[in-house]
């Protein structure tokens, strides 16, 4: 089983090392005890929708992370998104930090007179406007 993201695909499954569940171990992967998977796929339909909370911050989880080129996750999206609609950002939003989003940092740095930087530190995300609301 698995989701998919605009930043990649992830899967649901199951581990041949009980010990490592719980644990921040893998790279997005939703890891379970075989047995639940097994139950799982008993009884969800194929396209179920399968939404992931981390935290009580939307798209920013536990709360704002320093942000650099090769993270990524729906706070870069929604950060990527921001800089689009700004005029910084001139490809298509998804999640990745990569080489066009450190660009856009740094066009908008310039643009706000800030000190420039390649990467979206908790200071940035408040200049952008964003707020940790639950």
């Amino acid at each position: 089983m698995g989701f998919n993201v605009p930043w990649g695909q992830f899967g649901i499954h199951g581990t041949l090392e009980p010990g490592s569940l719980g644990w921040a171990s893998s790279h997005g992967c939703i890891r379970m005890d075989n047995s639940e998977v097994a139950e799982l796929y008993k009884i969800i339909p194929i396209g179920t929708k399968v939404t992931i909370v981390d935290g009580p911050y939307g798209a920013f989880g536990k709360g704002f992370r320093d942000l650099k080129s090769g993270m990524y996750g729906s706070d870069v999206l929604e950060i990527q998104k921001k800089l689009k609609e700004l005029g910084f950002f001139y490809g298509t939003p998804n999640g990745k930090f990569g080489s066009a989003t450190e660009e856009a940092v740094k066009k908008y740095c310039a643009n706000n007179g800030l000190y420039v930087r390649n990467i979206i530190d908790i200071e940035l995300q408040k200049h952008m406007g964003f707020e940790l609301l639950e």
